[in-house]
């Protein structure tokens, strides 16, 4: 399996992920028109025509060489959100309240709009064909993305943010949204989400209430599932969350989804990630050491596992590695554990 970013050519394999995603995935929604600009979005990123600098977004395809290309995963990153539109958020915050009087102290959780997340840079986009969540794939989709902030650090702010998605079902209903939101927006969940994706999010800077909500005050079914992470997302927040991420105290504001934060030099693929010169190909015995790689360049990014010789003159990779990775004895890799 190879890691690239995306090109024109992958619309209709990742509008086929997209639309495998399901509900929910905002960041992949199934609009051909939407994954068509994300694509040419990444694309302008990547050659540094991008309309606004720090707005860049990159757009990255996991593919199968072994199966003429096939588009098997998508993630992304964007460079800093919130910059040309707000990027809202509820904000768990505790209130205590006390009267003397009647010798009662309480305390509260109350959920209120912000954009204090503003500037974070966001992982996203991270969808795999269920085919292929085997042989560790799934980790290195994820942490690929960790790769190339290491690489190209300046392109991304020091604090990294991922949203996951909330709890709802396979027919749009979330407990939250309808508890919260949907009395304001008058639409369905999944109708709601669509929008957002598709559409901007200027419908929600429109009718979303700017006053606390009491969490007390909401049903219990709305209550329950605040900060809790879809089922189908398990396994991403898991991985997340090994590489230093955590709870932030903010969750989405349709679905009540956890938004997980991290410090970006903190994050573990990046700490312990380290570039190493290429300085022989050969055959690598099966107990050999397993590893993650990419190579140094911008545009033509790519990512993939295999076994490494190491020496204190530099690496040695396996031809099919080199491959991958578009690289020549000589050049420069980034490895990482996987």
């Amino acid at each position: 399996m190879r890691l690239r970013p995306a090109k024109i050519s992958d619309h209709a394999a990742v509008l086929a992920l997209a639309k495998e995603a399901g509900f929910g995935m905002t960041s992949l929604p199934p609009d051909e028109a939407v994954l068509a600009e994300k694509i040419d979005n990444s694309i302008a990123s990547f050659d540094g025509s991008a309309r606004m600098k720090g707005k860049e977004a990159f757009f990255f395809v996991l593919e199968d060489p072994e199966k003429d290309g096939y588009i098997a995963g998508t993630c992304g990153i964007k460079a800093h959100v919130g910059l040309t539109q707000p990027f809202y958020s509820y904000k768990l915050t505790t209130i205590t309240q006390a009267s003397q009087q009647l010798s009662v102290f309480s305390k509260h959780t109350i959920l209120q709009v912000t954009n204090d997340l503003t500037g974070y840079s966001e992982v996203g986009s991270l969808f795999l064909s269920p085919a292929y969540r085997r042989d560790r794939i799934g980790k290195m989709l994820s942490l690929s993305r960790f790769m190339f902030m290491a690489a190209f650090a300046e392109y991304f702010s020091d604090l990294v943010l991922a949203e996951m998605r909330g709890v709802h079902d396979a027919e749009g209903n979330a407990p939250f949204y309808n508890a919260v939101a949907r009395t304001f927006f008058q639409m369905p969940f999944a109708k709601a989400d669509y929008v957002n994706a598709t559409q901007g999010n200027q419908f929600i800077n429109d009718l979303m209430p700017k006053y606390p909500i009491y969490l007390e005050l909401l049903p219990k079914s709305a209550q329950k599932v605040v900060g809790q992470v879809n089922p189908a997302s398990e396994p991403a927040q898991f991985m997340l969350e090994r590489q230093g991420f955590k709870p932030s105290g903010y969750v989405d504001i349709f679905d009540g989804g956890p938004t997980l934060t991290a410090e970006r030099a903190q994050i573990r693929t990046i700490r312990e990630s380290a570039c190493v010169r290429v300085i022989a190909t050969a055959s690598m015995a099966e107990d050999a050491e397993k590893i993650m790689a990419s190579n140094e360049k911008f545009a033509g990014f790519h990512v993939a596992m295999g076994r490494i010789a190491r020496s204190p003159e530099g690496v040695t990779i396996s031809p099919r590695l080199a491959e991958r990775l578009n690289i020549s004895v000589g050049d420069m890799i980034r490895i990482a554990p996987i």
